[in-house]
């Protein structure tokens, strides 16, 4: 069962504050609820938050999980980059405004999303 998708993105924000509104846009965006996992600043760029955040899933193979998480994707950015699938049905993309992604939500600099069928 493909339970969640999990996200990390790196967003231009002065203050957790401001990245809580930017994850508020992208819940917006992809019609569904986004949690706040984990929120830090990004050390190596002290402008940007780097975020681990969550949203629901629920899909039972492996074709309806990657599409549905694929329809997710698009709503935030486009393009993405993708990986071939790992093991226990694992995948992943990346999205980054540097190769020429453009992101729906303003602030988003970087994301990725990830998600498996393991158990």
């Amino acid at each position: 069962m493909f339970e969640t998708i999990w996200w990390r993105c790196h967003v231009h924000a002065a203050d957790r504050r401001g990245a809580e509104r930017v994850v508020s846009r992208l819940g917006t965006q992809l019609m569904r609820a986004v949690e706040i996992d984990s929120y830090e600043r990004y050390w190596k760029f002290p402008e940007l938050a780097v975020m681990q955040l969550v949203s629901p899933l629920q899909r039972s193979t492996p074709e309806t999980a990657l599409l549905t998480a694929l329809e997710c994707a698009w709503r935030i950015a486009t393009p993405w980059s993708l990986s071939a699938a790992g093991s226990s049905n694992e995948y992943e993309g990346i999205a980054s405004a540097n190769v020429g992604s453009r992101f729906t939500v303003p602030g988003v600099e970087w994301m990725e999303f990830r998600i498996n069928g393991r158990p």
